[in-house]
């Protein structure tokens, strides 16, 4: 099924199937519509469409998604359109629009995409917080402080699980996903103020995935602490390139990022599909 895809596609397909993030299965085509589902981790459901190239009638586009999201028997799905800025996917790609809104998916929010360059200067670390490395602590102590970063988060993709699936299903669904990124074992870390857990950030092998403070902590400016760490740890490492990503209406967030250094290069717009 693989074969289907044109390059670059059939490589990384074939890629995530070795890492145990797609199977041929997960691949659809109807003439020349094509698509296939990826997970985050070996093991997980698919939660996102990879891939899709509607070809050129959003109506065959729009069958070939609802047939796929059938056989596969899912409840829920994501696809993101990612856009440089002052584009609108309405306009910019509207085969694909059109096919996702006519199978039932609704563009629920829009998110920067941020990028930091080598060459750029490294946020400083303001020496406040102490790093431990999160793979080395216990398993529920960690998902207690995702449970804890939920609370009152302004993420949009957080605040949906928590309401539909609980805030500790969330977070355990995160902890496999942050622990099973691309990283070396000590860049995933949670950053404490003496012995009071503040938060973590977690950088993978090209971006920041995640960063988050507990609550009691928020309003102090511990996410550029948070941040800074990550950069720095991403920086020093040799990347030319470190990406990340949060929603429009994340503006602490994405304030943060900004004086990190990184720049906007992109919208990516999320659509979501949930079963009736």
């Amino acid at each position: 099924m693989f074969d289907q895809f044109p390059e670059p596609g059939r490589s990384q397909l074939a890629a995530a199937f070795d890492e145990g993030r797609t199977r041929p299965e997960w691949c659809f085509v109807e003439g020349q519509a094509r698509l296939a589902f990826w997970a985050p981790f070996a093991g997980s459901e698919p939660v996102i469409i990879w891939q899709f190239d509607p070809g050129p009638d959003p109506a065959a586009a729009a069958e070939l998604l609802r047939r796929s999201l059938r056989t596969m028997g899912l409840s829920k799905m994501i696809h993101d359109i990612a856009l440089k800025p002052g584009l609108d996917p309405v306009v910019d790609r509207a085969v694909e629009h059109e096919a996702l809104t006519l199978a039932g998916f609704a563009m629920e929010v829009e998110r920067l995409m941020l990028e930091w360059v080598a060459g750029s200067d490294i946020p400083p670390d303001p020496g406040r917080l102490t790093y431990h490395p999160a793979r080395r602590m216990d398993r529920a102590e960690v998902i207690d402080i995702l449970v804890r970063i939920s609370e009152g988060s302004l993420d949009y993709d957080t605040r949906i699980e928590v309401a539909t699936a609980g805030a500790e299903r969330e977070a355990r669904w995160m902890y496999d996903d942050l622990i099973s990124r691309k990283a070396k074992p000590d860049w995933f870390v949670i950053g404490y103020l003496g012995d009071s857990p503040v938060g973590l950030v977690a950088p993978d092998d090209h971006s920041i995935a995640y960063i988050g403070v507990v609550p009691e902590h928020r309003g102090h400016g511990y996410v550029n602490d948070l941040l800074a760490r990550g950069t720095r740890t991403l920086a020093e490492a040799g990347l030319q390139r470190i990406v990340a990503a949060t929603d429009v209406a994340n503006v602490p967030t994405a304030d943060a990022f900004l004086r990190a250094g990184y720049s906007e290069v992109g919208r990516l717009f999320r659509y979501y599909w949930r079963a009736s």
